[in-house]
């Protein structure tokens, strides 16, 4: 909340709108006391399947509501689009979410993918506005006539700082090539395959560096755990930072970001490198294929295969400097133009004022 929505919860509150965040207790809940919102902890099981505990969750958020009676209630990720659409139209309150990619649940196929599914076709039809952030999502909402088309509307994702990501942040990094993983240590972002890849063109003597830099045991079916990241980070040419608070100081040093995921919403990875003027090399699936073009402003590669992905690392390599300066000038471009995270935040206005 606080990494993706701080820039909206700052707008609304200069509107002199009060703005109240709930959310499960982490190292960050005092940073959004810090841009004077309130928080209030949300206990909560982001990704079991406990029936018991999602019941619990579905009554705390139908008290909060009723007792905060907001003008609106603005939520992501899937149990918070769908139980807090349910506990907000109890309440009389109109739900605004924001799917920000269909994830894993949609990735494995099965009954969990069939439950998510059916869950978000009895929910999303209640809410005022579903916010969604790729054009490829967004069909596949509508077809499977999970949300309403008319209730439906295409987000640039979460948008990008501009003024905190910038080119003229970047300096001259070592004489090692070094790519960059920024994101949740997770297995559906490709990152066995990435190890892989790294290890493969690394086999004769170390060709590039490969930093790992985000969250990892987090609350997900396919997290990397720790033991096995400080494994990775023993071989040669790899090395694991843990998360940052201050990313952009890392895009800094590094010379282009490498995200092979099986699939994504809008990755905010691919748009801050876009927004540092950095190339990228990424899969060829929704969500990362909308902001690369292929030989424009990154590489593409197959998901799932470390053989693809190393050809695609190789081919950057291969690049001049020059050649991967362009790439990322047109990154920025694209970013500039289509990305900036005051778009995102005009949309929430804009709900708000038509409501």
């Amino acid at each position: 909340m606080y990494n993706f929505r701080a820039s909206t919860i700052k707008a609304l509150l200069g509107r002199g709108f009060r703005v109240v965040c709930l959310s499960p207790e982490d190292e960050y809940s005092a940073k959004l006391a810090e841009i004077d919102c309130e928080w209030i902890a949300l206990p909560m099981d982001n990704k079991g399947s406990n029936v018991a505990n999602d019941v619990r969750l579905v009554l705390r958020l139908v008290a909060y509501y009723r007792d905060l009676k907001p003008v609106a209630a603005f939520h992501f990720t899937i149990k918070n689009n769908v139980y807090g659409t349910w506990a907000a139209t109890l309440n009389g309150i109109p739900a605004v979410n924001n799917v920000s990619g269909l994830g894993t649940a949609f990735i494995r196929k099965g009954l969990v993918s069939s439950v998510v599914r059916l869950l978000y076709r009895l929910s999303q039809p209640l809410a005022h506005r579903v916010f969604c952030q790729n054009e490829e999502d967004f069909q596949l909402l509508r077809a499977a006539r999970l949300v309403p088309q008319k209730r439906l509307v295409l987000l640039p994702g979460s948008g990008v700082d501009l003024q905190r990501f910038h080119p003229g942040l970047r300096y001259a990094s070592s004489a090692t090539f070094r790519f960059l993983y920024a994101g949740r240590m997770l297995a559906d972002k490709g990152l066995h395959e990435l190890l892989e890849a790294v290890l493969s063109i690394n086999a004769a003597g170390v060709r590039c560096e490969l930093w790992l830099c985000g969250f990892a045991g987090v609350d997900n079916v396919s997290a990397i755990s720790l033991e096995q990241l400080e494994e990775w980070s023993a071989r040669p040419g790899v090395r694991w930072l843990g998360p940052s608070d201050c990313i952009e100081e890392v895009y800094a040093q590094v010379d282009c970001v490498v995200l092979p995921s099986y699939r994504e919403g809008m990755p905010r990875s691919l748009l801050e490198a876009g927004a540092m003027g950095l190339p990228v090399v990424t899969t060829n699936v929704p969500g990362c294929r909308n902001i690369v073009t292929d030989g424009h402003n990154g590489l593409l590669c197959e998901s799932k295969s470390a053989e693809s992905l190393r050809k695609a690392m190789e081919a950057m390599l291969a690049l001049s400097p020059e050649e991967r300066t362009h790439m990322g000038a047109a990154g920025r471009r694209l970013v500039e133009e289509e990305y900036d995270e005051l778009l995102v935040v005009k949309a929430a206005l804009d709900v708000l004022e038509g409501l």
